[in-house]
């Protein structure tokens, strides 16, 4: 199974060093599969060019897309998604705008998104953008791919997504990557990732803030406590952490900084209603079943 958000390689045009962490890659993915990343290494659009996919990504859980939508996701951000219906994905990765003139256009959305609540939905895909990104497929498959291929496609992506996406739409769409108070909570994601315990005063150091400004900060961002924030992060990463193959409970233990197998056992209790045991049994079970209907299916 392709992982949708590992970049692949990409061919260099001859001497030029273009940027590789930008690119464009068509996936078709059967309906069962589930795809977690606890931590986005980019930023990605997900294309939905057939089928139904349901994504978790942070607090927004559960939240249905499909054919002819775009959505989204924010580098850092902890996401699983599960494909419930055969589907078509063209995926962009990005780190960054790779113009000038698209740094300067995006920031004059500023003030307009510090007025939205972000709410993680899908836009249609215009008719333009849908004509390019189809032409940019067709392209791939003909081998015409390299990094400076995808560089200018990069480039060529954002310019007509600026000109043919209703304003409304742009600004709800890309308010995670260029609102300030967006910007504070990229940076939470991203530091929450390196914590080497479960402190929040790691977290507020970390994120380069004293222990009272980063509450407030967080409370005007997020809507609770840091404390409480980071209990709900850790349920979540913890339960796609113990949904990947081959996991143990000595493997979540270290990584979620339990200290005993009472305290993790009571943890599980808590958020999950179960013993972290269960969960694993019942992960490979489901897992057991898509792969059994599968090949009942062929």
């Amino acid at each position: 199974m392709s992982d949708i958000f590992i970049i692949r390689d990409l061919g260099v045009c001859r001497k030029a060093q273009f940027d590789d962490k930008t690119a464009f890659t068509y996936f078709e993915v059967k309906a069962g599969v589930d795809i977690w990343n606890r931590n986005l290494p980019l930023n990605y659009i997900i294309f939905i060019f057939g089928g139904v996919i349901e994504i978790s990504c942070n607090e927004f859980e559960n939240r249905y897309f499909q054919q002819g939508e775009m959505i989204f996701m924010l580098r850092s951000s902890s996401v699983h998604v599960k494909v419930v219906k055969n589907a078509k994905l063209y995926v962009m990765y990005f780190e960054t705008f790779l113009s000038p003139c698209d740094n300067q256009l995006f920031k004059a959305y500023v003030p307009d998104v510090e007025k939205i609540v972000y709410d993680f939905r899908p836009i249609r895909i215009p008719k333009e953008v849908f004509v390019f990104l189809k032409q940019t497929r067709s392209l791939q498959a003909q081998k015409v791919d390299c990094k400076h291929f995808n560089s200018l496609k990069h480039n060529e992506f954002f310019l007509l997504f600026r000109h043919f996406c209703p304003r409304e739409d742009l600004i709800m769409f890309l308010s995670p990557l260029i609102g300030k108070s967006m910007s504070f909570r990229s940076k939470v994601l991203e530091k929450y990732s390196q914590l080497k315990s479960a402190r929040v005063t790691e977290l507020a150091d970390l994120v380069g803030l004293g222990r009272k400004n980063f509450y407030k900060y967080f409370i005007n961002e997020f809507g609770i406590s840091p404390a409480k924030w980071m209990m709900q992060e850790r349920a979540k990463r913890l339960l796609i952490f113990l949904s990947e193959p081959d996991v143990t409970i000595s493997d979540a233990m270290d990584k979620f900084h339990f200290n005993s197998p009472g305290h993790f056992n009571r943890f599980c209790h808590q958020y999950f209603k179960t013993s972290p045991g269960a969960i694993i049994n019942e992960k490979r079970k489901s897992k057991i079943e898509v792969t059994e209907n599968k090949n009942d299916t062929n």
